[in-house]
């Protein structure tokens, strides 16, 4: 019987489905984000156009995006390194 296949994680190679989970879990919580926001922007009197707040809104689901995908792509790429100085654990002094 030929042996299972290795994961990602094993021979160190990029997992996209990972990054791609990351950024599921980005969405969400700047959705989270947005839904406060609103609820913060409807308690105030300021006057603010819908079309503004759907662009605001956007901005803030796509941002934690960006932030969930930047960070889960560098924490794999730098578990694959084989430089040992992505490796050593930094004190904070």
């Amino acid at each position: 019987m030929p042996d299972p296949l290795p994961s990602p994680r094993q021979t160190g190679r990029f997992d996209p489905l990972r990054v791609l989970a990351a950024m599921g879990v980005g969405a969400a919580l700047g959705g989270v984000l947005a839904g406060l926001m609103h609820r913060i922007i409807l308690h105030t009197p300021a006057d603010v156009p819908a079309t503004r707040l759907r662009a605001f809104y956007a901005i803030l689901v796509v941002s934690g995006v960006l932030a969930a995908f930047a960070i889960e792509s560098i924490r794999q790429l730098q578990e694959a390194s084989p430089e040992a100085d992505y490796h050593r654990r930094r004190r904070i002094r």
